[in-house]
């Protein structure tokens, strides 16, 4: 069946200026050159140690962009951003009161969602993350309802998203801890936020490195439990070892960062049994080259 529900914790700003698109071609983890009018990219802003600060969808209109981000997140992405601008004639806008975002989706792999609508003004594109989730609507705020009352389905909640999101354990924000987390362990790469061939952009050098070794050690995955999911910051175990840490917690489901070395044993946190998923776009890895690898970051 085919949903579609406003997502009101997410905000909009644009970015435009002469130098707007050197400023964020030198900056973000995909490749921004790349970006045709009325398209949009699922992309990163990177500490220079290579951890994640931001994500968010980008999409070029004409001589600007739009920014679909985390609205919590929204500030401190301004900043930075305006960190990085020294002379660089580039403006950043917040329109978070005149644009709206909505999602839609099918909860069905055997049903193909409706036809996209046309909108009068705005934008309606393909997720670019993952077929599966479907539409994203970035829309002006008198445009929204039309749209979505024009999309094939039934009305939904921002949790109903939400859920469905961790089920296919795609992290937005709210899973993904700032400055802590390396964009290849939450499976960010191959939710296409990064081209290893654009050239340079802030945490090149260690996202590179991990790339070009191919060895992923821990990896952000689908957990649940019977009953409820412990809070996040809990520390997973494997026997007496740590085996990973929830991310985040929604009911009897959450996002965790596992040890790929620990999975072949029994995961639980204080006594409740934690059973993780893997995806099905994520390709099965190998763990670590050995049980006795450090316990770093766990």
């Amino acid at each position: 069946m085919a949903h579609k529900c406003l997502l009101p914790d997410r905000t909009v700003f644009a970015i435009s200026g002469p130098d707007a698109t050197d400023f964020l071609q030198n900056l973000l983890t995909n490749n921004v050159e790349a970006l045709e009018d009325g398209h949009a990219q699922y992309t990163l802003l990177l500490t220079p140690q290579g951890k994640y600060l931001f994500d968010f969808f980008l999409l070029k209109d004409g001589m600007r962009f739009l920014v679909d981000c985390d609205a919590d997140a929204a500030p401190q992405l301004l900043r930075r951003l305006a960190f990085y601008k020294l002379r660089a004639k580039v403006d950043l806008t917040l329109l978070g009161d005149e644009w709206s975002v909505a999602a839609g989706w099918s909860d069905d792999d055997n049903q193909s969602l409706p036809a996209r609508p046309d909108t009068r003004e705005g934008f309606i594109f393909a997720d670019p993350r993952l077929p599966a989730l479907g539409y994203r609507f970035l829309l002006p705020e008198s445009d929204a309802v039309p749209a979505l009352s024009a999309f094939t389905g039934e009305d939904a909640t921002p949790a109903d998203y939400d859920l469905f999101r961790l089920q296919l354990g795609v992290p937005a924000a709210a899973d993904l801890h700032s400055e802590r987390t390396f964009p290849m362990e939450a499976g960010l790469d191959l939710l296409h936020a990064i081209d290893f061939h654009k050239g340079c952009f802030v945490g090149q050098e260690v996202t590179s490195r991990t790339y070009r070794q191919g060895k992923i050690r821990k990896r952000l995955l689908p957990v649940r439990t019977a009953g409820k999911m412990p809070p996040a910051g809990k520390i997973i175990m494997a026997g007496d070892r740590q085996a990973g840490e929830i991310h985040s917690a929604r009911g009897a489901q959450g996002l965790a960062l596992l040890r790929l070395d620990r999975l072949n044993q029994p995961l639980d946190v204080d006594g409740t049994d934690i059973d993780y998923l893997w995806p099905h776009w994520l390709p099965m890895l190998e763990g670590a080259d050995d049980d006795n690898a450090s316990d770093e970051n766990t």
